[in-house]
């Protein structure tokens, strides 16, 4: 067990409070850099019979005009501040980055159409015209590659928090493994304080033999002191921390003003916009959002399935004649797949997918799920599966084998994105909760295809499938569907 008098010495030297200041202010600079090129180059539009002018029928003179872009430049660049767009708590791990990149673009020349409409005032129409979109767009590519980079080097190890994790043995373990996976959090394990007595030399208590993932500081009784003068840490406090409300508030009066304290909440699985913090009184209540999904974004939904898979299928038509020549070609057999698979509500349908596999391979499927001990689960897969032809291994690691199924989706039967459809067999191993998979449309790819592919467990392919299903909008459809093009253009988990 590590000396619970003090956490310093697991602290790195260059804490993330400074290194991520400096991230935070090439970001300031970049948007400046934009903002002010955007705005120059906007100036120099000459739209049809537009003058250099700020008001109706007036000429005003050069340097008022290049006040008048000066002032656009800075309060663009004060609300991009105003609305926390660099704020360490969404850069590299939100979405939030862009939306409040967007929100403060929305403000600043809505605010300027607003000031022409009441003061009579025609500002010059290449601000809006020029700077609002082209700026906008700018700002969000400039934004992006900060955040490849960022995000990299949070993976190489750069610009990470040294993060104490306070909990039981079994909940902190959890949440270790959780920000362990996903270094763009920039969140680094550095130590734990445990609800539960260690064991002798960070031993596991009770019958655990595995030893823990990061050093013990010690109980939570030593947490307060510990923690005493030093800077720039993260504070997660994991369930079953043994920590009373009191106790949490002297820990947050014991943290340096660049520290942070994070509370891990006993709910799993439910995305940001189903929480509502609503404070009452001296208690704060978290507000679960039942899950629904509206008919207006269902036919949105589905006029997107029906425009792309349509688009698709006319731009691919060189593919749907050379690959049935290469299927028939190698063994004379069919070229086609096709399978019942059940859709929404357990309806069933037949699937359509290129053939990679012999003819009748279905005969020998359970004698080798049976071999490999994997009879009895509701993910079929067989390991180094060698009923794949050739070309069928080349389709399966390109995904084109799965193209056909746009027809699938142009029909109604299946989607873009949803979770895969699977077999009946399959289906009847299903539990009360593997059923809500069948709630919503199968789809083409889904939530787990972009997070391991076929590398995933049954049990990681059916949270990421739940997760879908309780939190879809067509915001994640989006980025789905653009994280899939990666992980096909990649290759990443594929079989």
């Amino acid at each position: 067990m590590s000396d619970p008098q003090s956490i310093s010495h697991l602290v790195p030297a260059a804490t993330t409070a400074r290194v991520a200041a400096l991230f935070q202010r090439s970001l300031i600079v970049g948007d400046l850099v934009v903002i002010t090129a955007t705005v120059s180059g906007a100036r120099l539009v000459r739209l049809e019979h537009e003058e250099n002018s700020l008001a109706l029928g007036l000429t005003a003179p050069s340097w008022i005009s290049a006040v008048f872009g000066v002032g656009v430049i800075i309060t663009w660049w004060v609300l991009l501040g105003a609305v926390h767009s660099y704020s360490e708590r969404i850069l590299g791990s939100t979405s939030d980055e862009y939306y409040r990149v967007i929100q403060a673009t929305v403000i600043e020349f809505g605010a300027l159409a607003l000031l022409s409409y009441l003061s009579g005032v025609q500002l010059p129409r290449s601000y809006f015209l020029a700077a609002l979109p082209f700026g906008g767009v700018m700002l969000l590519v400039w934004r992006w590659l900060a955040r490849r980079y960022f995000v990299r080097a949070r993976r190489a190890g750069s610009f990470m928090r040294p993060t104490f994790i306070i909990g039981s043995w079994e909940s902190a373990s959890a949440a270790i493994a959780v920000i362990s996976e996903r270094p763009e959090l920039g969140l680094q394990p550095c130590g734990a304080f445990l609800s539960d007595a260690p064991a002798p030399a960070d031993g596991a208590p009770g019958d655990q033999a595995a030893p823990f993932p990061v050093p013990i500081v010690g109980g939570v009784k030593q947490l307060e002191d510990a923690i005493q003068n030093v800077e720039g840490i993260t504070l997660m406090v994991a369930q079953e921390s043994g920590l009373a409300p009191a106790d949490i508030r002297r820990i947050s009066w014991a943290l340096g003003t660049t520290s942070r304290l994070i509370m891990v909440p006993s709910v799993i699985d439910v995305s940001g916009p189903r929480l509502h913090l609503r404070p009452l009184g001296g208690i704060s209540l978290l507000e679960i959002q039942i899950s629904s999904i509206s008919r207006l974004r269902l036919v949105v939904k589905r006029l997107g399935d029906i425009v792309v898979s349509a688009i698709v299928i006319i731009v691919l038509i060189p593919m749907w004649i050379v690959v049935p020549l290469l299927i028939r070609h190698e063994d004379h057999g069919p070229v086609f797949f096709r399978q019942t698979r059940i859709g929404r509500n357990g309806h069933g349908f037949r699937i359509w997918k290129f053939r990679t596999m012999r003819v009748n391979a279905d005969d020998e499927l359970q004698a080798l799920l049976s071999k490999q001990g994997a009879a009895d689960k509701p993910l079929f897969k067989v390991d180094h599966d060698p009923r794949i032809t050739r070309i069928g291994a080349v389709l399966r690691r390109t995904s084109l084998d799965e193209f056909p199924q746009l027809f699938n989706v142009l029909d109604g039967s299946m989607s873009l994105v949803g979770p895969r459809p699977q077999v009946p067999k399959e289906v009847e191993l299903y539990d009360e909760t593997a059923a809500r998979r069948l709630l919503v449309k199968p789809g083409m790819t889904g939530l787990w295809q972009v997070n391991g592919r076929s590398s995933l467990t049954w049990e990681e392919a059916l949270r990421f499938d739940l997760f879908y299903v309780e939190n879809w909008t067509l915001s994640m459809d989006l980025m789905i569907l653009l994280k899939t093009i990666k992980v096909v253009l990649t290759q990443e988990g594929s079989a």
